[in-house]
């Protein structure tokens, strides 16, 4: 609230209506005097964000200026919705910002209500300066009085310091402006009225009278009128106050006796008769008007009316009016966008699914968009676009209409000039091989593509962009061809992309791989020794039998010889090796996609972290650059890459061994002869000396922070085990699990124990106030996102918000305005995000982070702004942590037969491999119960002797000791005749 300076003198004379008590009087508001201050207001909000390209013709809303140029600010992303998934892409967008001067009506400093009426006493003088009156164009006009004052009715009386009469017979002078005298009665004088008077009988006072000292003469006695009486002692006269201006000039005087007397405020008017002011009904219950369609006009004291508010028809008392449907009316919408009514005189276009731009003007997809151009009557491309049309129809009609964004290079009629469009149309396979000649993963808008010099189409080849012609004009030529296509008109906005019409088609370049429906993936690969070295790998394993066959499909991920020659050192040694055996699987299964045959269109749909766009068009996988893509074979596709692929779950490829050497000191095998031993010669047995060897053993171990078998890496990094904040079980006998320490938690000890602690040593406490800190380690504290308290907004979930209105008005129609530490400011509504001027739906799974969720964890939307992360398959968790599931340590151990041994592959993935003895695929195991397919471990004097399942016994004969590999005669004539 804002303090008043009171004057020092008030316009309004205070009158004595009671004893005791003082009031203001109403004043009459001086006709010349300011009463409204209205306030002027600079609203700055953002327009909605969109393609760059379709910003150019964006507009701002009614009202509103336009401060940036062209496309405005690039500081924002828009989600454009893919049909046959159920996610949105993210996509960096540009949006205006618009400033618009509002004048906030409010009243002047003692004024009030939206008529602004002065307060009580005056608007020089709010409260007779004794009080604050609530004031402003929200206020209703009552005092607030000081300490020494209370109101009555709207008016002020003195309750505290005043000075007591002290009249013991007589009346006192009281009052705010008395003077405390007394008026004596007959028979008494004084000060104080104490003092009794000599006989007044013998003047024989009249009715009304009394006797009393003379006022002009002390020693004399006089007749006087009785207090409430006026006259000259001998005929007196009862008071009628009504006789003067005692009542408020809008108030009736009735006489109730001498000197007696009320004042009742006229109809229309309110007080207590001293002071009435006019009663306003449209301050009352707004004059019983509906206030969502009518406005409520003061037509005097007392007296109103209802008239419909501006947009409105048809008033109906005690319903108000009928909204007038603009959308029925005046739809001032594009055909294919719907128009919704949000305020009064206000709509909203929205185009339909399908369709982008601001609602007055929606563009349709790829295909739609060369139709119409192709069709649109006296259109500078009326049918000049007929041949491309056709081709892209055939190839490619689908994908251009449901999948997206994608540039799109568009040549006309003419351009097609030397090619059989005809032939090129009988052959599928060739006719969408040319189209990707002419289409470019993502937007490429001409602002793009004069700042930078090649580009890829969807085949993987490069383009080369020519600025230094003659006419300046932008032209596109593709590696290893001779035209050059030029940009006639560039950046037709579609809702899926962008075309380009360009003067010649480009060049059918041949691609590295030709496709065939013949061979399978492993023979493609076969005829091409560019990538020699990967068929190598898959020969390796068993995966290359799999992909000779006619199964699938599948689609491969072909790294080339130069890439696998550039991994790490060693690293394709150790692969190919027996121990790397495992890991080398692992890595081939991650270029190859199962029972699916993905194409290049389709990849740009997959909502996955490891497929991007680069600026110039090309698709990286995990960062790697396509160099060709979708070869079709007889089983499937291959896509090759200039880099490797390599899981997670592999990293580091090369083991982490710290083997441990030791030596010891082991005597060969003796006989029971003193001193002398029996070995080996080519033909038979000796005798010789004992003796004493020094043998090294190698005993296998990790390395710290490794563990298993594989030595595979800790949660956390091997640098770092369990995020340093915890004991992993490493070791070769270890699972990898982290023990945390006090205070940590999660599967590698990423998060406080404490839910209200983070940093790294979990001893901050969390700032987040009334939401769910973000309690791992590498937070900073705040709020999880959606966690926020009703009422509370802001990264920390700090910041107070109440509703401010009527400033809503200039808010979103999906956000409300809220004060928050004084300031007016529009917030989106849950589920919505903006500055609040420009509200979109929160899509939670769009973001770089989907959703908080685990990197091995999927981000699923449920509802408006809400979503749940979900571990993916081969994990296990909340979504959140997601640690890799060990098939071999669950109860089923993989699945494996219990005469097998379980080896762990890849999260949620296991081989199993029987048992020495048995025989099978792992699954199934049975025993190798012929010695015969053992005989030749045994020594030729033992025999192979089966004891049980899967278990046998090389078996010394008689007269020979050993463990039928070894043997020492235990006969007297073998050591006789030997010595």
């Amino acid at each position: 609230t804002s303090s008043l300076n009171f004057s020092p003198t008030s316009l309004c004379p205070l009158v004595l209506v009671l004893p005791g008590s003082a009031f203001l009087k109403s004043c009459s508001p001086d006709p010349g005097a300011k009463k409204r201050c209205d306030e002027k207001l600079l609203v700055t909000m953002k327009t909605e964000c969109q393609s760059c390209f379709l910003n150019l013709e964006m507009d701002c809303p009614a009202g509103y200026m336009k401060i940036t140029n062209g496309s405005g600010i690039r500081d924002c992303r828009y989600y454009l919705a893919i049909e046959i998934k159920t996610y949105t892409l993210s996509l960096p967008g540009c949006r205006h910002i618009c400033t618009k001067e509002f004048q906030q009506p409010e009243c002047c400093q003692g004024y009030w209500g939206p008529d602004c009426m002065a307060c009580p006493g005056g608007a020089t003088s709010p409260c007779n300066n004794r009080g604050r009156c609530s004031q402003g164009i929200n206020g209703d006009g009552t005092c607030a009085c000081q300490n020494s004052f209370q109101t009555h009715g709207d008016l002020l009386k003195l309750i505290h310091f005043c000075t007591v009469c002290s009249c013991i017979h007589g009346t006192c002078n009281s009052g705010i402006t008395g003077d405390g005298r007394c008026t004596c009665f007959s028979g008494y004088k004084g000060i104080n009225c104490d003092e009794p008077l000599p006989s007044c009988e013998a003047l024989q006072c009249p009715e009304n009278s009394r006797c009393s000292t003379s006022p002009d003469d002390e020693t004399n006695l006089a007749c006087a009128c009785l207090p409430n009486y006026q006259g000259d002692g001998k005929t007196c006269e009862p008071i009628n106050p009504c006789s003067k201006a005692v009542c408020d000039p809008s108030a009736y005087c009735i006489y109730l006796g001498p000197n007696r007397h009320k004042c009742t405020c006229q109809e229309g008017y309110r007080g207590d008769g001293q002071v009435c002011l006019p009663i306003d009904p449209c301050q009352g219950r707004y004059g019983n008007c509906p206030a969502q369609s009518t406005i409520c006009k003061y037509d005097g004291p007392g007296k109103s009316h209802c008239e419909c508010k501006e947009h409105y028809r048809n008033f109906v008392p005690g319903k108000g009016c009928h909204m007038t449907d603009i959308c029925v009316t005046n739809n001032t919408c594009h055909k294919n966008a719907k128009c919704t009514m949000v305020a009064p005189g206000q709509i909203t276009c929205t185009c339909q699914k399908g369709y982008v731009g601001n609602g007055f003007i929606c563009y349709g997809n790829i295909m739609e968009r060369i139709r119409d151009l192709n069709t649109e009557l006296e259109g500078q491309w009326q049918g000049k676009l007929t041949s491309a049309l056709s081709l892209m129809e055939y190839a490619y009609e689908w994908a251009l209409s449901s999948l997206g964004p994608l540039t799109v290079l568009l040549p006309t009629n003419k351009g097609f000039r030397g090619i059989n469009i005809k032939d090129l149309l009988s052959n599928k396979e060739k006719a969408q091989y040319f189209a990707k000649l002419h289409i470019i993963a993502g937007q490429l808008g001409t602002n793009d593509l004069n700042n930078t010099n090649t580009i890829y189409t969807l085949t993987g080849k490069s383009g080369e962009i020519l600025k230094g012609d003659k006419d300046n004009q932008l032209k596109i030529r593709l590696q290893g061809g001779k035209k050059k296509g030029k940009i006639l008109q560039g950046d037709v906005i579609a809702s899926n992309g962008i075309l380009h019409i360009i003067d010649k088609a480009m060049e059918n370049v041949e691609p590295t791989f030709e496709n065939t429906k013949e061979e399978t993936i492993m023979s493609v690969l076969r005829d091409n020794g560019k990538y020699s070295r990967f068929r190598s790998l898959l020969e390796k394993t068993t995966l290359a039998f799999a992909l000779e066959q006619n199964g699938g499909p599948y689609t491969v991920f072909v790294p080339s010889n130069n890439a696998l020659d550039n991994m790490q050192d060693g690293a394709l040694d150790y692969l190919l090796s027996a121990e790397g055996s495992r890991k080398l699987l692992e890595l081939i299964r991650y270029h190859i996609i199962s029972y699916t045959q993905v194409s290049e269109i389709d990849l740009l749909s997959y909502p996955t972290n490891t497929l991007h766009i680069s600026r110039k068009g090309q698709i990286l996988v995990n960062g790697e650059e396509m160099e060709e893509t979708d070869i079709i074979a007889k089983n499937g596709r291959i896509y090759t890459l200039a880099g490797v692929l390599t899981p997670p779950s592999i990293v580091p490829i090369l083991p982490h061994r710290c083997d441990e050497e030791r030596s010891e000191i082991k005597m060969v095998r003796k006989s029971l002869s003193k001193g002398r031993c029996v070995y080996e010669t080519l033909s038979n047995l000796a005798t010789g000396c004992a003796r004493y060897c020094n043998v090294t053993i190698k005993e296998p171990k990790c390395c710290k922070g490794f563990y298993g078998s594989d030595c595979s890496q800790c949660p956390g990094g091997f640098s770092k085990p369990c995020s340093g904040n915890g004991q992993c079980m490493d070791g070769m006998k270890g699972n990898g699990t982290c023990i945390c320490a006090d205070g940590f938690q999660g599967s590698h000890c990423q998060f406080c124990s404490d839910s209200d602690k983070y940093g790294p040593r979990c001893d901050k406490k969390c700032p987040c106030m009334y939401g769910k800190c973000n309690n791992r380690i590498d937070s900073e504290g705040g709020c999880l996102p959606g966690s926020c308290r009703s009422g509370y907004i802001g990264k920390f979930c700090d910041k107070h918000v109440i509703p401010c209105q009527p400033f809503v008005q200039f808010c979103h129609a999906q956000a409300t305005c809220q004060l928050s530490d004084g300031i007016r400011r529009c917030v989106c509504n849950p589920g919505y995000e903006g500055d609040g001027t420009t509200c979109s739906e929160v899509d939670p799974c769009a973001t770089l982070i989907p959703g908080g969720c685990d990197i091995n964890a999927e981000c699923i939307k449920t509802s408006l702004g809400t979503h749940t992360c979900i571990c993916q398959p081969g994990w296990s968790g909340d979504g959140r942590d997601c640690s890799a599931i060990n098939n071999c340590l669950l109860p089923n151990r993989g699945g494996c037969h219990d005469n097998a041994t379980c080896m762990y592959v890849g999260p949620g993935q296991n081989d199993c491999e029987c048992k020495e003895g048995f025989r099978g695929n792992g699954i199934e195991c049975e025993p190798i119960n012929s010695c015969l397919n053992q005989n030749g471990k045994c020594h030729h004097l033992a025999t192979c002797q089966f004891v049980s399942s899967g278990v046998w016994s090389c078996v010394c004969p008689k007269g020979y000791e050993g463990d039928g590999t070894i043997y020492q005669s235990s006969l007297p004539h073998v050591q006789t005749s030997v010595s």
